[in-house]
């Protein structure tokens, strides 16, 4: 298999810990990413861009991430965990777990669409905004989601799943500001569980330490 993406972790981080989990050789392919203005996003994308002019990415639909298995090409980074997340026995016991699993996934994913909007805001707005995010927001959704989650070691039944890892990721890897991210769950002993329970799997360890060093 083989994984394409840009030279950061964003939005395929996720999906490389998963082959971390699963043990998985795979074809880890990165596009070289200069950044110009880190404030406004702005990067230099030149062998990407090259590669869309020559319609080499047109069944990805011009996008990253995709997967390529067995010479058939899937886009979409929510659709490549859930298949990766499969394959390993991430995704709970019966259907119902499998439901449930998805559904704490889809609700980080409604949690990084509010944080996105709090990101546009500018100057002094942005930083009080920022603060409340962490200090309140946050910790608002953290909690409502604590409500549906089994324990402190597994977010859903008695083993390791999608879940879990989207909620290390969430916290560990999505922000900037990762203290003010780690300290929002406080008040969340299962969230913060589970965060500390992959943390500690040797697999996941040993993917962070060896993985390369890039600015997000």
């Amino acid at each position: 298999m083989k994984l394409t993406y840009f030279d950061i972790r964003g939005l395929a981080e996720t999906s490389r810990i998963l082959f971390a989990i699963g043990d998985e050789d795979y074809t880890d392919y990165r596009y070289p990413l200069e950044i110009i203005d880190m404030a406004t996003y702005n990067m230099k994308k030149v062998e990407f861009e090259s590669d869309k002019k020559d319609g080499k990415l047109v069944k990805s639909l011009n996008k990253l991430p995709f997967l390529e298995v067995d010479g058939v090409i899937i886009p979409q980074s929510k659709s490549i965990e859930r298949f990766l997340a499969k394959r390993y026995n991430l995704m709970g016991g019966s259907d119902v777990e499998a439901f449930r699993i998805d559904s704490i996934c889809e609700s980080v994913r409604d949690f990084k669409d509010m944080y996105q909007k709090v990101r546009k805001f500018e100057g002094e707005e942005k930083e009080t905004e920022m603060k409340k995010w962490f200090s309140e927001t946050l910790v608002e959704r953290l909690e409502l989601l604590e409500h549906s989650l089994d324990s402190s070691d597994f977010s859903v039944g008695y083993n390791l799943s999608l879940a879990d890892v989207v909620l290390f990721t969430f916290i560990k890897e999505f922000f900037d500001d990762k203290e003010s991210a780690f300290n929002a769950t406080e008040t969340t002993p299962k969230i913060r569980g589970i965060i500390n329970h992959v943390s500690n799997l040797e697999r996941v360890k040993n993917w962070i330490e060896k993985r390369p060093k890039t600015d997000f």
